[in-house]
């Protein structure tokens, strides 16, 4: 029996799983998907059926945002494109439709791999973001609540958040080449599935900015009086006090780096039960690319571990990430209950996560670590998040 030249057909959800699909050459080949993890305004249950060059695309009616309330006046936008990853916008929609099924005719798409998104968009909900999921309010132990870390990890307290999105991976280097229009990584794992670094806490927010601008999306930072990056000039290369006074509007629906707390909450899968001490599991091997399991040298393809209970990947090595906040090591003694943001000021951001270079004892969730934010290097990347919508 043959092979296809259509090898594999991959669907790619917006707030979702990357979901494969193999099979054999005949025209009529089915393409099914398997069990979804998914939040209650994802479509569900989609599947997938090629016969010749048509290809149907079907999915369960979503009626609930992911809050539980009502959705009316559902329709889909359904996009498409020959890369994985890939952000929704104008370029990318192939169609709109009323009801939960698009039947392709004449596919003229790509003949190996087809990369679709679809997006329930109605009124009570938005358009769900692409590549995220969905992060419960909540209230958890922030801390090191395992006896495994540092004073600055101290005193455990009691933190409530409320939801909001986090990406499923870290920012790759064609994401941000998209926005930024040139690519910082070298040397230490190179490619568009790969993650960036060499990126400074300046180049972060100003990312975010850029592609919530691009997206139609309320930028979240404003430096100088504006949430243009066009305004702020250049990104600096020293401590520059008009970046370092930048304001975060925190109901702004755009795109933003997390704040530590809600980086510790997501990278615990939103509980602390099971309390484990990597993002996923007490096994490092099984969720982290650090010092003991790095071969070759250097970053890996971001989600080529095992994700967390919430379906985040890479929240334990592979690169640190940058988090909002400034860096005080007694902060856990007087941070607030509710939505903590960090300190007022200080000199150094928090980066989270260990890197590929690490040893377990970094990889932790509670492990804490600082920068200068305009520096960047090889260990540290970013992912972004949205408020609750």
């Amino acid at each position: 029996m043959k092979h296809s030249l259509l090898a594999s057909i991959l669907l790619l959800l917006c707030a979702g799983n990357i979901l494969a699909f193999t099979g054999l050459d005949e025209p009529d080949s089915n393409f099914i998907t398997s069990e979804l993890r998914q939040e209650p305004a994802v479509p569900m249950n989609l599947s997938i059926v090629r016969s010749g060059e048509t290809i149907i695309l079907t999915w369960d009616a979503v009626t609930e945002d992911t809050d539980g309330s009502p959705m009316t006046n559902i329709s889909y936008e359904v996009h498409y494109k020959d890369i994985p990853d890939f952000e929704c916008n104008a370029d990318t929609l192939i169609d709109t439709v009323s009801v939960p099924e698009l039947v392709l005719e004449n596919w003229t798409g790509a003949t190996d791999r087809a990369f679709f998104k679809v997006i329930a968009v109605g009124a009570g909900g938005g358009p769900i973001p692409g590549n995220f999921v969905y992060v419960p309010a909540g209230t958890y132990i922030m801390g090191d609540t395992l006896g495994e870390g540092s004073n600055n990890e101290l005193p455990t307290h009691s933190v409530t958040l409320d939801s909001f999105y986090m990406d499923k991976y870290l920012i790759t280097q064609y994401e941000y080449t998209a926005i930024m229009g040139s690519n910082p990584a070298y040397d230490f794992g190179v490619g568009d599935i790969y993650p960036v670094y060499n990126v400074s806490w300046y180049s972060a927010i100003k990312y975010c900015n850029l592609r919530s601008m691009a997206e139609g999306l309320t930028p979240c930072y404003t430096i100088m009086g504006s949430t243009n990056p066009a305004s702020w000039g250049a990104v600096p290369t020293s401590s520059d006090s008009n970046w370092d006074a930048a304001i975060c509007n925190w109901s702004a629906n755009g795109y933003r780096l997390p704040t530590e707390a809600e980086w510790e909450y997501a990278a615990r899968g939103a509980t602390n039960n099971p309390d484990y001490l990597y993002s996923g599991s007490d096994d490092i091997d099984v969720v982290a690319w650090q010092t003991g399991n790095n071969i070759p040298w250097g970053t890996k393809p971001v989600g080529t571990k095992a994700p967390n209970a919430l379906d985040i990947y890479d929240m334990s090595g592979n690169l640190y990430e940058w988090c909002w906040d400034w860096f005080d090591d007694s902060y856990y003694g007087s941070s607030p209950v509710n939505n903590p943001t960090g300190p007022m000021g200080g000199f150094w951001r928090v980066w989270r996560g260990g890197f590929w270079n690490d040893s377990a004892n970094q990889c932790r969730v509670t492990n804490r670590n600082s920068f200068n934010p305009y520096l960047s290097g090889n260990s540290v990347g970013f992912r972004i998040c949205r408020s609750g919508l």
